[in-house]
């Protein structure tokens, strides 16, 4: 019987069949593990590892090797010696919001290199990418001061302007969700100055919450793996939606900045209950305010929607509102460069070629970055660890990626790329383009993996059937035709893998919100998902040759 020892109390007690997890805090599991190595049913939910039994799960050869040997080891070290809510409480307590080049971004980034280079990796760096200007929110105080005293729950959006020191001003509310041409602006100028300005209409709140993850079903993943994939014909461009008979918001912004407006407050549309989404989005994501061009912006705050609500139904008895704010942020900008952090397990006899396991460190400036993806980074070094751990030795070098830019457009994951495969703008490939086996990637990493696409390739079905047979018992148990593959890979005429998690969970435990944090993570998903991230990183870089592309060359 073999036991998960971990740091903390807690206990899994399992027979045949069944398992049952009662964890008492964070990364806490000490497994009471069945020696059963029957093969395991498709539909089967067991989290604890058992050694498996080549002999009766694979009675005849097949054209695909399976480590059956080394996913035990992987197995074993995984749920007997886990690292992983260790890591995540790092990247999430510890350092909070990873924002692009913010302290936090800054200083998690060293860490991890750091990390990796002790657990034994090679060429621990950090790999720099342009990136003009970053981010930090220092200090946020939000309050409605009359008729009554409140504190709020908001932020300032992401690129926000400070407050310059603490400011306290009356209310205004401006539906300008109702204009449709810059004439509709014409009474309100003259009309804005030195007022904390309200844009939004009052919010719905739902009046319900569901907070314990759920999982899809079988038959909602047997659903999911019979979606075609689309032909190129019948794909949309990704385009911004347009504001038919609306003014965009960088036309309003424009308006009330050049009107001398202290700031600008709009509710949380998404949330509700006390939640707040301040994604990098909108004003900031349509203006590029990173870029080194990027004007001048204004003071945005994000407020939990019934607070206000609360300032709006005031207002509309026609009582004054005062709110005083006071934000301080900086931009870093002294570095015109943000980091990708890198690191590699050498191969043997095909060290040239290369498979990639990676998720992004950078992560949205509010919560602590949890779901979002603190939970696929420390689940992608945990597989780095357990790989080492074992003294595993693959043919291919097995590079770790933890990219920073993500939410703003992939910019360290487009950097790599671009900087050893292939410029998907000059057209130029490069040395390494014909190496690289595959990218494997994890993004918002709170649900277990339940499967990957094979990207309409039947070869590629068959062989990845064959690396999920010792994962079965874990629940990964589908492959899917259509789904996402990361963009930055396939754009280029390369393999990116993205596994598909329960995404479920991730609708129910709210990324890209402040209440993004560590409690939202679930130890036994993020076991399983560094368990499947190393036998799939193992078994690509183990085969006689690379994994057969499933998209050609683009030029």
């Amino acid at each position: 019987m073999g036991f998960y020892a971990g740091k903390r109390r807690g206990l899994m007690r399992a027979r045949p069949g069944k398992c049952r997890i009662i964890t008492g805090g964070p990364g806490i599991l000490v497994a009471a593990l069945s020696l059963a190595s029957a093969v395991v049913s498709p539909a089967s939910a067991l989290i604890a590892w058992q050694p498996q039994n080549p002999q009766i799960a694979t009675p005849t050869p097949e054209p695909e090797p399976v480590y059956w040997a080394t996913v035990d080891r992987i197995m074993e070290e995984a749920f007997e010696r886990s690292e992983v809510m260790e890591v995540a409480s790092w990247l999430t307590d510890v350092f909070g919001p990873r924002n692009s080049k913010s302290s936090g971004y800054i200083a998690a980034s060293e860490w991890a290199r750091q990390k990796l280079d002790d657990y034994g990796l090679s060429e621990a760096r950090l790999e720099p990418f342009e990136f003009a200007a970053g981010w930090d929110n220092k200090y946020t105080s939000v309050h409605m001061t009359s008729p009554q005293y409140s504190p709020f729950i908001a932020y300032p959006a992401p690129w926000s302007a400070g407050t310059n020191g603490k400011i306290r001003a009356p209310v205004k509310y401006v539906n300008f969700e109702t204009f449709a041409t810059e004439a509709d602006l014409d009474p309100y100028r003259g009309q804005l100055e030195d007022f904390i300005i309200l844009i939004s209409p009052i919010q719905a709140v739902p009046t319900h919450f569901q907070f314990k993850p759920t999982s899809f079903t079988d038959e909602e993943l047997d659903a999911m793996a019979a979606i075609p994939i689309p032909s190129p014909e019948s794909e949309e461009p990704r385009e911004r939606r347009p504001r038919a008979g609306r003014l965009s918001r960088e036309q309003i912004y424009d308006f009330v900045f050049a009107e001398g407006t202290l700031a600008v407050v709009r509710p949380d549309g998404s949330n509700g209950l006390g939640m707040v989404d301040a994604a990098v989005n909108g004003y900031s994501m349509e203006r590029r305010m990173w870029e080194a061009d990027a004007p001048a912006s204004i003071t945005e705050v994000i407020i939990a929607a019934e607070h206000y609500n609360r300032m709006m139904r005031i207002l509309e008895k026609d009582i004054p509102v005062e709110m005083e704010l006071e934000i301080r942020v900086e931009f870093p900008a002294d570095d015109p460069y943000d980091y990708n952090v890198i690191a590699e397990i050498p191969g043997t006899d095909l060290a040239h070629e290369i498979v990639i396991i990676g998720a992004h460190l950078q992560s949205e400036p509010v919560g602590t970055g949890a779901i979002d993806d603190g939970a696929g980074v420390a689940a992608t070094m945990e597989a780095a660890r357990i790989l080492m751990a074992i003294g595993a030795q693959p043919r291919r070098t097995i590079r770790v990626g933890l990219w920073g830019g993500h939410e703003m457009g992939l910019y360290g994951n487009r950097s790599h790329v671009r900087q050893n495969f292939a410029d998907p703008v000059t057209r130029e490939y490069k040395a390494d383009y014909d190496n690289l086996s595959a990218y494997f990637n994890l993004d918002i990493g709170t649900g277990k993996v339940r499967g990957v696409s094979i990207m309409g390739s039947e070869v590629l079905r068959s062989i990845l059937l064959e690396w999920m047979k010792p994962l079965r018992g874990l629940g990964m148990t589908h492959l899917f035709l259509n789904g996402m593959e990361h963009e930055a890979y396939k754009e280029v005429g390369l393999l990116g893998f993205y596994f598909e998690q329960d995404r479920k969970a991730i609708d129910d435990m709210n990324a890209h919100t402040n209440m993004d944090l560590y409690d939202r993570l679930v130890p036994e998903d993020l076991i399983q998902n560094a368990v499947v991230m190393a036998t799939f990183a193992y078994h690509a870089a183990m085969r006689d040759e690379k994994l057969p592309r499933a998209v050609p060359r683009p030029w």
